[in-house]
């Protein structure tokens, strides 16, 4: 007997979760395929049953459909599990070459995993995801003979790879694994010119960080760029902080911690990160509608800009850095203080701005982002200043209510609560 979940539902279901991924999940904030070429190449039969299925997976959780009725999680479970099984018997059994829909159904299914817990087959999926951009050469431009819509969806496959990477080395003993030194292809396009199909000259990593070489980046690009340096940030106060660590004092001009600061203010001058986006938010609205997918890489690459310099400042970890003898300079130890303070407050004026907008923030990745400026809001709930501690307190009960709703779709968030 067939299992109910173990094949393709019909297809006026399968349409639906289609465009509910689309709506709900692209550029939220990975960005891994075109949608009208996705679409036209489903009633062509040309999109492969275990990608299907990983997307399905996706989707399920936002999912109001009768046919699911409850039975989401099972359902969710079970197309994943088909998705993987598909992939060993179809790629690994046969000892074939990789190609994009394999690389985008592992890294589907690596999310899945870390969203739901499951850290060790999801460290192994996005290695093995990592693996395969590789080995088709993604860090560097597409075959020019490809449409434009093509080329792009290759790039922002990687780069939905990299920030991925990037976000998973928040995690202790999980270094990231992309060399930024060799990811020589260009940042996304803007969503527009990606939905049209359109070309569009973007500059690669190392250039959007030279102050030099300033240009105008879409906001999924800028998304790229914040977890570049949460990545950096990850690594020099999270993963550098062994036993045998020999580090130069923070405050130091030469240290790491500078380097770090100085390529943030150059998205803080150059990109206008860190500042309140209610304006822009209301030009995210279509016909009378918010556009998740182009309000998404907005939002998103805000947050992970105030992450980065949470994690840069926290108090906590600073003082895993501070091991040299010397003393820290009183100055210096304030002005973190109140940058950390600063941003943890911006996460949640950001998460309110969106709700406020009609845009419910529900990034799997942003129960990390809330507990992290929740950690330090507690730093000032006795603070003798009343206004500080009134701030943060409102702030530390706004992420509680927050990681409570982002429960009822992430496991992940129901373990920081």
């Amino acid at each position: 007997m067939i299992r109910k979940f173990s094949v393709l539902p019909p297809s006026e279901v399968l349409a639906t979760l289609i465009d509910v991924y689309f709506s709900r999940c692209h550029n939220q904030p990975y960005s891994f395929f075109h949608e009208q070429n996705f679409r036209i190449r489903l009633v062509e039969g040309k999109i492969p049953d275990y990608l299907l299925f990983a997307v399905m997976a996706t989707s399920l959780r936002f999912s109001t459909n009768l046919y699911f009725q409850g039975e989401l999680q099972e359902a969710a479970a079970s197309y994943a599990r088909e998705s993987w099984s598909q992939i060993v018997s179809t790629w690994f059994a046969t000892e074939s070459d990789p190609n994009l829909h394999i690389c985008q159904a592992i890294t589907v299914l690596s999310i899945l995993d870390f969203t739901a817990g499951r850290k060790h087959p999801a460290w192994l999926k996005i290695g093995l995801s990592i693996r395969i951009a590789q080995d088709l050469r993604m860090m560097m431009e597409p075959d020019p003979a490809l449409s434009f819509a093509d080329q792009e969806e290759h790039r922002r496959v990687f780069w939905s790879i990299y920030v991925l990477d990037k976000l998973c080395s928040c995690g202790r003993a999980r270094p990231a694994s992309i060399i930024d030194a060799h990811c020589h292809v260009q940042l996304p396009c803007g969503e527009s010119n990606f939905r049209d199909g359109r070309w569009e000259d973007t500059p690669s990593l190392s250039e959007a960080l030279t102050p030099e070489k300033h240009t105008e980046l879409g906001d999924l690009a800028l998304v790229v760029l914040t977890a570049c340096i949460i990545g950096k940030c990850a690594q020099h106060s999270i993963h550098s902080n062994g036993p045998d660590s020999n580090h130069i004092p923070p405050w130091d001009s030469k240290s790491d911690f500078a380097a770090i600061y100085s390529k943030l203010l150059l998205l803080e001058t150059q990109y206008d990160m860190g500042s309140r986006i209610n304006n822009r938010l209301a030009n995210c609205i279509r016909h009378g509608v918010l556009d998740m997918p182009i309000a998404g890489p907005l939002v998103y690459s805000h947050a992970l800009f105030h992450m980065s310099q949470c994690l840069l400042h926290h108090p906590f970890l600073l003082s895993n850095q501070s091991r040299t003898g010397a003393k820290p300079p009183v100055s210096f130890l304030n002005r973190a203080m109140q940058t950390s303070r600063e941003n943890a407050n911006s996460i949640f004026a950001l998460v309110q701005d969106a709700k406020n907008a009609g845009y419910p923030i529900y990034f799997s990745f942003m129960g990390y982002v809330v507990s992290v400026a929740g950690s330090i809001n507690m730093l000032y709930l006795q603070d003798e200043d009343a206004g500080v501690c009134g701030q943060a307190l409102i702030s530390f009960q706004s992420g509680m209510e927050y990681l409570e709703e982002l429960a009822k779709y992430w496991k992940c968030g129901a373990r920081m609560v």
